[in-house]
């Protein structure tokens, strides 16, 4: 009530399990200017609110980031002294410095040792181990910096190791008691252009053949006309598919190029290790092409022949993707290949994201629509809204065969489910149509801008919310706000900001 006489209007508010907003869209606030100090200010004004209490206090102010609507400060929490990763706090300002979101989902009551078992030297030592065929004389490093991991369950104690290489720099994390490492070492290197030999999309979507099948003579089952010669960006030179935002470096057969060429046929494994390196460097760069440089602009490290299932899959514990040999090799369709990167988008933005079935759901759409709108962008529109029909080849009846489509009629609530991939039909299909309303790279910049404004714990209205919200805060037209607002009213999401 007191925010409402404040501002003048009731936020859309979702209420936490504390009995606190975990997230509030709306006018927040009046033009006030939009610093840290500013965000901080208004933090402290509302604190009982948000719940902070002492919590206000372990709030570092060292995250500020710029989009196209405007600012982003995120407040991360420190326990003495010591960086938390999973909770902070986040204040969304537009361009003309009026808070236009806050996302609180600061964890209370972290209670854990600070005192490392491991000293920084031995954790150094392990980080060191990883990169002793490639150090001789290669700069001292730094002593790591001892952090808390929380990304997953508990609080974790851990050291944070930039090593530099003969070749690169290595960032390696060591846990601070067991001495293993966390993940996997990102490589900072000057990166070239090599040659790779892929299908853009998929095979049947470049040959524009729904009869194409996965025959035993793998070589021939594709006609050589599918394959297109192109640039693989970024490449760390070392003759392996590693370099600045993807790497093949889990699969258990490398690639092995020549000067930094990649030229293999499909009944290679090298022909998959070098499809997901191109897609998942191509989906990157698509996504800072609409203006975003800081969404997932990490090296996503990823594995082609792990698994012999007829499925891929994400970690977000170790951050890494798993694409299955099952059927038609998964990495060999392009617009599976890119769903799986949309759930590391979306974990990249929102660490841990869909926590709860109807953000599961969210993620399910929203990977089968970044794969529609990247692959679009590669070889043009052909069945567009049929989801991965080379790999759907050995399971879906029909013709065109599809894993799931980008037109479905489903309404909310009541053809609901609970299962995320079923469910996440809903989302993917108002997504293309705002996608048909506003053009690709509007819609695509919305989608991707709306992300910041969520929460692990983010629901359909939240997301429809969201959307509604970055639309206006973009700039963009009322009839477009219009629009986007209609699709998600129609879908049954009941946005209201």
């Amino acid at each position: 009530d007191a925010l409402v006489r404040e501002i003048g209007a009731a936020p859309s508010v979702r209420w936490g399990q504390r009995g606190t907003p975990m997230t509030m869209f709306g006018p927040l606030s009046g033009t006030s200017g939009a610093t840290v100090s500013d965000a901080r200010r208004y933090l402290a004004a509302h604190a009982d609110l948000l719940a902070l209490g002492r919590g206000l206090d372990e709030l570092s102010d060292d995250a500020s980031v710029t989009s196209p609507l405007g600012t982003h400060v995120t407040f991360t929490q420190r326990f003495e002294g010591v960086r938390v990763f999973g909770g902070e706090v986040k204040v969304h300002f537009d361009q003309a410095g009026r808070i236009i979101g806050v996302n609180n989902t600061s964890v209370p009551g972290v209670a854990l040792s600070t005192i490392p078992t491991l000293t920084a030297e031995r954790a150094l030592a392990v980080a060191l181990k990883l990169a002793a065929d490639d150090r001789s004389d290669a700069v001292a490093p730094a002593a790591p910096e001892l952090v808390i991991y929380a990304d997953a369950g508990a609080p974790q104690l851990a050291y944070r190791a930039v090593v530099p290489t003969n070749k690169t720099t290595l960032e390696v994390f060591v846990d601070a008691h067991t001495g293993s490492v966390i993940g996997e070492p990102r490589d900072l290197n000057q990166y070239i252009n090599g040659t790779g030999q892929v299908f853009k999309d998929n095979a049947v979507v470049v040959t524009q053949n729904n009869n194409l099948v996965d025959g035993n003579d793998a070589s021939s089952a594709v006609p050589t006309t599918a394959y297109a010669t192109v640039t693989l960006q970024g490449l760390n030179g070392n003759n392996r598919l590693d370099g600045q935002f993807a790497s093949g470096s889990a699969s258990r057969t490398r690639a092995v190029g020549s000067n930094n060429n990649f030229i293999f046929l499909r009944n290679a494994v090298a022909f998959s290790e070098t499809m997901a390196y191109f897609h998942i460097d191509a989906a990157q760069r698509y996504i800072q092409s609409l203006g975003f440089t800081n969404v997932n602009n990490r090296v996503q490290v990823y594995a082609v022949d792990r698994s012999t299932a007829d499925n891929s899959s994400y970690s977000p514990s170790t951050k890494q993707i798993t694409y299955g040999t099952g059927g038609v090799d998964d990495a060999e369709d392009g617009e599976v290949i890119v769903h799986e990167y949309g759930h590391s988008v979306q974990d990249n933005q929102v660490p841990g994201f869909g926590a709860t079935e109807e953000g599961g759901a969210m993620g399910e759409g929203f990977g089968d629509y970044l794969a529609a709108t990247v692959n679009a962008s590669l070889a043009g529109e052909f069945q567009i809204v049929c989801i991965a029909e080379w790999d759907a080849t050995s399971y879906a009846a029909g013709v065109p065969h599809c894993l799931r489509r980008l037109d479905s009629t489903k309404h909310y609530p009541g053809s609901k489910d609970g299962e995320v991939h079923d469910d996440g039909e809903m989302w993917s299909a108002s997504l293309f149509q705002i996608r048909s309303a506003l053009g690709a790279a509007r819609a695509d910049k919305l989608i991707i801008q709306a992300h910041f404004l969520l929460t692990t714990r983010a629901n359909f209205k939240d997301g429809s919310n969201a959307l509604i919200t970055a639309a206006i805060n973009l700039g963009y037209t009322s009839a477009e706000v219009s629009s986007v607002r209609t699709i998600l009213t129609n879908r049954g999401f009941a946005p209201t900001a």
